[in-house]
């Protein structure tokens, strides 16, 4: 495998009114002690400073690349859209890389409201050159304490990536298809990932600092309607999806649950087409099982608790 042999990447960022965190982002990924050898930063119809930041990026440094989408749609929307966005970058990204004959082992995405620590990328490379059967690889999602003077690992499942910031190995993005148009995009990669033999982590320690709570942008109840979508789609049971909910009503957010809920059965109401079919619906399907959920609940307290234990 040529991503064996390399540490070089490329890289995609979509950015929608970001003029506040981009240059944040910008700055940290300029300070990797492992650079992309091109990054595609995509402006998504941004009303704001957003295109000023990437023209001046563009303009001092001649591996970044903006590129501006102009079509009206000025919603945010964290996913149908958001996986056309980002889909949009990737093409162009690899288009890029092959007429310039830049090469590059891992393809990687990161949203505009990130800070990552200076060997973020290199901590994550490493990982990929330890274990050749590794196909997705993300790093950890930190939030900050409300006085901003400590981070804290945002809880989720150790074994499975987070949709941002991450990295495909090469050979994996091609097995798989690319990225998907899809509610959750980042959950169809590391599935199809696996069933095509591939292992997805999360690599913990390699530090991501997101400026705002995962789906907050637009609200959290909206968010999780589309999640709840989404769960519907990838063949989640009633009994499984209520399971979870009730999860989140001891031990989450109220408005994550209700989200969730209104979601799932409003696209199960309505007997919606699956936008999932066959082999990955099941696999999914399975996945997301009550015993399975439980499985993973104890994994990210297990996890966090390890983490707790560290940062004392």
């Amino acid at each position: 495998m040529r991503s064996l042999k390399t540490s070089s990447y490329i890289l995609v960022t979509p950015a929608k009114n970001e003029e506040d965190n981009l240059p944040l982002l910008a700055r940290s990924v300029i300070n990797q002690t492992i650079r992309p050898r091109l990054w595609v930063i995509v402006n998504d119809n941004s009303t704001d400073g957003t295109d000023r930041i990437i023209s001046s990026l563009e303009s001092e440094y001649p591996w970044i690349v903006g590129y501006k989408i102009a079509d009206g749609f000025l919603e945010y929307d964290a996913t149908m859209r958001y996986s056309e966005v980002v889909k949009k970058g990737f093409d162009i990204a690899r288009h890029l890389a092959y007429n310039k004959s830049i090469p590059y082992g891992y393809i990687g995405l990161v949203d505009a409201d990130f800070i990552l620590e200076r060997r973020f990328f290199e901590k994550i490379i490493n990982e990929f050159h330890k274990d050749p059967s590794l196909g997705i690889a993300s790093g950890g999602v930190y939030l900050k304490t409300p006085n901003g003077k400590k981070i804290f690992w945002e809880r989720t499942n150790p074994k499975h990536p987070r949709g941002s910031p991450r990295l495909f190995r090469r050979e994996c993005f091609d097995d798989i298809g690319g990225y998907r148009r899809f509610y959750t995009p980042d959950v169809v990669s590391n599935y199809l990932a696996r069933l095509n033999g591939w292992e997805v982590k999360q690599v913990i320690n390699a530090i991501a600092v997101q400026l705002r709570p995962t789906q907050s942008r637009g609200g959290v109840f909206r968010a999780y309607i589309r999640q709840g979508r989404a769960n519907y789609h990838l063949g989640v049971s009633p009994m499984s999806l209520l399971a979870r909910v009730i999860f989140m009503l001891l031990f989450d957010n109220r408005l994550k649950a209700g989200g969730l809920l209104v979601g799932y059965f409003s696209s199960l109401l309505r007997r919606e087409d699956y936008l999932i079919q066959g082999k990955l619906r099941e696999f999914a399907k399975k996945d997301m099982g009550v015993s399975n959920n439980v499985k993973k609940v104890l994994s990210m307290v297990s996890t966090g608790l390890s983490r707790d234990s560290l940062n004392r």
